[in-house]
């Protein structure tokens, strides 16, 4: 009766864990988006002295934390959007450039604030998912039933290429063979 007792206190501090960490993430995204409203504000002409401060002090925030929020989004798997601008060189002659939206949160290009703001909403509303899906009983059965997946997707397996996808079934039937025969031989050691 004592180990039910810690597996319970086990499995409760994983979710609660979890719940943690993806809620801080949404909260940071959350954060990130009202740092770029802030900075945005604070650049238009009829701006007061207050709102360009809080704009400056916004825009060296996000600079600061720019590759955290970089790695934060492309852990959700959303990839990165590249945007293309023609760029004056001067004499009527241009040239084609192109830019990452998370690379430049503070363009003020109304295309590149789209999209990173786009790209950092998804990316925030993955959080909250991940976060809710914690208290699902059926997430952690699935979690549990294709736990050799999941290990190897956290290792760095693609299940998209032939080769991974091929291993991952592989580590999947013998987990579930391995599986059914320990609980086989409980049910005999628990019966007899």
């Amino acid at each position: 009766m004592e180990n039910l007792y810690y597996i319970i206190f086990g499995f409760a501090s994983l979710v609660i864990i979890r719940f943690l960490l993806n809620i801080s993430k949404y909260f940071y995204l959350s954060t990130v988006l009202a740092k770029q409203d802030i900075f945005v504000e604070g650049r238009f002409q009829d701006s007061n002295e207050k709102q360009k401060k809080a704009s400056q002090k916004a825009g060296n925030w996000v600079q600061a934390n720019q590759i955290e929020i970089k790695n934060v989004v492309l852990k959700t798997g959303i990839q990165d959007q590249r945007t293309s601008y023609m760029e004056p060189l001067g004499f009527g002659y241009t040239q084609k450039e192109s830019v990452t939206a998370l690379d430049n949160l503070l363009m003020l290009n109304p295309e590149v604030m789209g999209s990173s703001k786009e790209i950092i909403k998804r990316a925030k509303g993955y959080y909250k998912i991940q976060a809710l899906k914690c208290f699902n009983p059926l997430f952690w059965i699935e979690f549990i039933v294709f736990l050799p997946k999941e290990l190897l997707k956290y290792f760095g397996v693609d299940d998209n290429a032939k080769g991974g996808s091929v291993m991952i079934k592989i580590f999947q039937v013998i987990y579930w063979l391995v599986s059914i025969f320990f609980m086989y031989q409980t049910y005999l050691k628990n019966y007899k």
